[in-house]
């Protein structure tokens, strides 16, 4: 199959499945497993602590094995921790199964976008990226609307259900998916460790030559630190915090399917805005926007944590994931310019784990706070550490004029 078209289709069906797990995942967790705000924090502390250790290792099998093989391989293994997720809903069992899901992320995290920029070339991979993510938001209606159906029956099932999608996804990807343009080392070369340690470093010192490069790591980190807290406490913060509204003969599990909707509906909005209006060659009024993103994302944040009527904190709520959606594709776009070919999936998952390292560093404070203070301070907390990425984001653009 085309490489754009599978791309677009993958993500597509991806979507639907993932839309159908997560949709009211954090709910089965907090009303079937029993977790609190402390332990929803470090469920998401052992994903990311997961992620930190896996992803250089498996960016540089990327690059060094097969590209297509670590997207197949992750894709199996994310349905695989989900399915423990809902098999067995205790507290040690949900840890296992965020080391399975974030182990599986990490073939795909830095290996997706290298394998579609080999076959695409950059300039065309940048556009199936945000074209993908506008894919993805009007997909994901149809996994949320099977996720509510679902619920109704068992609060497990949607995830499953979901789950054993992705498997299958995984398996289709054995036949649909080309991999003529990426080069790995030669046959006696993977049975060693030189190369990967060849493609590391190589990595490594890319990354200490471009200040550029080292600015964007920083940020990520920063980055991971706060979306931690919105991640995981969003949902027990709405539970305890407000009442719902009643729906008629609808069950209170249907608001997670309206908020899921809206988020998606916003998140497609604001990728076509994106997509239309970003020019991506434009790297230093990219720069300018990521980090306003960034800015606007904070402020939603700490409103969220301070507001008390239920409609404004969904509101808010809305936007964050509607600018989060844009922000992730256009970083993308920004970096996949910017990183050289040969060792593009081994620096991306540099990328990811900085995000991982992030996470795993703040989750256990922002948890802690939620825990022993509020839920709406370890919110604002979490918002108020993506201030220094704003200075950090001003020198990157002053880097990229003068390059």
């Amino acid at each position: 199959m085309d490489s754009y078209r599978f791309y677009l289709g993958a993500r597509a069906f991806y979507a639907i499945c993932w839309t159908c797990m997560v949709t009211v995942n954090m709910v089965f967790m907090v009303e079937v497993a029993g977790l609190d705000p402390l332990q929803m924090v470090l469920v998401g502390t052992v994903l990311e602590a997961s992620v930190f250790l896996f992803e250089i290792p498996t960016g540089v099998v990327a690059d060094a094995v097969s590209r297509k093989l670590s997207v197949i391989v992750g894709h199996g293994m994310i349905g695989v921790g989900f399915l423990v997720l809902a098999l067995f809903p205790s507290f040690a069992f949900i840890l296992l199964s965020q080391v399975i899901w974030g182990v599986g992320w990490t073939f795909i995290s830095g290996a997706y976008a290298a394998w579609l920029s080999e076959r695409l070339g950059v300039e065309r991979a940048n556009e199936a990226f945000l074209r993908g993510s506008q894919v993805s938001h009007a997909a994901a209606f149809i996994g949320i609307g099977g996720a509510i159906v679902l619920a109704h029956i068992s609060l497990r099932l949607p995830i499953i259900v979901g789950a054993l999608g992705v498997i299958g996804l995984a398996v289709s990807m054995c036949f649909l998916m080309r991999e003529s343009g990426c080069e790995p080392s030669a046959a006696g070369e993977r049975e060693t460790w030189k190369m990967m340690r060849l493609t590391f470093h190589s990595g490594v010192e890319e990354i200490r030559n471009r200040p550029v490069l080292l600015a964007m790591l920083c940020i990520t980190a920063l980055f991971g630190m706060f979306s931690e807290g919105i991640d995981r406490l969003f949902t027990p913060y709405l539970i305890e915090s407000f009442e719902f509204p009643g729906l008629g003969d609808l069950g209170s599990v249907t608001w997670w399917g309206i908020i899921a909707a809206v988020s998606s509906l916003v998140g497609l909005a604001t990728t076509t805005v994106a997509r239309r209006k970003v020019d991506l060659d434009d790297q230093v009024n990219l720069t300018w926007i990521l980090g306003s993103l960034l800015l606007v994302i904070g402020i939603l944040v700490l409103l969220i944590a301070n507001l008390s009527g239920f409609t404004m904190v969904l509101v808010c709520y809305w936007l964050v994931g509607g600018l989060r959606s844009a922000y992730g594709p256009l970083v993308t776009a920004w970096l996949n310019r910017l990183l050289p070919a040969p060792s593009k999936a081994t620096l991306f998952s540099m990328y990811g784990q900085s995000d991982a390292l992030g996470q795993t560093v703040g989750g256990p404070v922002i948890g802690a706070l939620a825990k022993y203070v509020s839920i709406s301070f370890a919110l604002g907390t979490s918002a108020v550490l993506l201030l220094p990425s704003m200075p950090m984001y001003r020198k990157a653009a002053k880097g990229l004029q003068r390059s």
